[in-house]
């Protein structure tokens, strides 16, 4: 069977590691390299190691999802990769179907399986329906997707090289989003992401830790999503660091110019306006500082 890494970044968790990688020494068919990415401090994994002798450890000195990702990829050797986040719990057979779907489907290079969490599977299945473009199999349900989670992708090695990687100063700056401007990158040099519902991990979203991907504050979030948009549009643009006016007014309608903003009432529209304006200024401020290592869209890489 093809050969298979796994990439895990963690941060700030122990228990869900640990069972994660006791479920990823039990898998059937296929036995896996699996390199963990350490962002904790040092010692705070040490136990969880202690009983996993069979996962390598490569150490970040501070948290970047997309950095540990990157990093851990060209540390791996297989020619299949999954990145996988240190919260799910994949069954007995999660990895062996996700290589069994490469070898049945060549035009699939990269695909995300059904992660689904308490809410169940039906759900996760309808959520990702709202992204789908073109069947590859209709029948089987894989579909082509505008964009998805990056909780769980298979990736063969060659084609994740293509896409250049997900962007760690987006990460850096934002703390979110870099799934969604990988997965705009990658349309914009025509590969696709297929969805493949036969594959299917759980998502347990109650436990503590990670990357502060995460705020039960609305503000704090909408702030976050609002930055990482501005800053996709600006490192998208032709040159990049610019925003034209027609980034401004799709910036403007994912805001607040919809239903929620608009009926959000005056004060809480009123705040929307000026995080967006904060946004903006603070991503080109930001941005100022790393220009020379985006070129087109087309061009970006973060694998060097």
């Amino acid at each position: 069977m093809t050969s298979l890494s796994i990439i895990i970044p963690t941060f700030r968790r122990t228990d869900s590691l640990g069972r994660l990688l006791e479920a990823l020494s039990k898998q059937e068919g296929v036995t896996p390299e699996v390199i963990v990415v350490d962002q904790n401090p040092e010692g705070f994994l040490d136990e969880v190691f202690l009983k996993a002798p069979f996962a390598k450890r490569l150490r970040l000195s501070k948290p970047n999802v997309s950095d540990a990702r990157n990093k851990g990829f060209l540390q791996s050797s297989g020619k299949v990769v999954l990145f996988i986040d240190d919260d799910l719990i994949p069954e007995p057979g999660f990895c062996r179907q996700g290589l069994e779907v490469l070898d049945k489907y060549k035009q699939i290079d990269c695909f995300s399986p059904l992660v689904y969490n308490i809410e169940g599977k039906e759900a996760a299945l309808q959520h990702a329906k709202r992204s789908y473009l073109q069947p590859l199999d209709a029948a089987a349900g894989i579909f082509a997707m505008t964009d998805t989670l990056s909780a769980a992708l298979f990736f063969r090695r060659e084609y994740y090289e293509q896409t250049g990687g997900f962007d760690p100063i987006l990460f850096e700056f934002a703390k979110t989003a870099e799934d969604q401007e990988l997965f705009l990158r990658m349309r914009s040099r025509n590969q696709t992401l297929y969805f493949v519902p036969s594959v299917e991990v759980f998502h347990d979203e109650g436990v503590p830790g990670g990357c502060d991907l995460r705020t039960v504050d609305y503000w704090i979030t909408r702030e976050k999503c609002m930055k990482s948009w501005a800053f996709r549009y600006r490192i998208h643009h032709h040159p990049p660091g610019n925003i034209s006016t027609k980034d401004l007014l799709k910036l403007a309608r994912s805001s607040f110019l919809n239903r929620e903003g608009l009926t959000s009432g005056i004060g809480n529209f009123t705040r929307q306006v000026s995080l967006l304006r904060k946004s903006i200024k603070a991503s080109g401020d930001y941005l100022k500082n790393y220009l020379g290592q985006y070129t087109t869209v087309e061009k970006i890489s973060h694998l060097k």
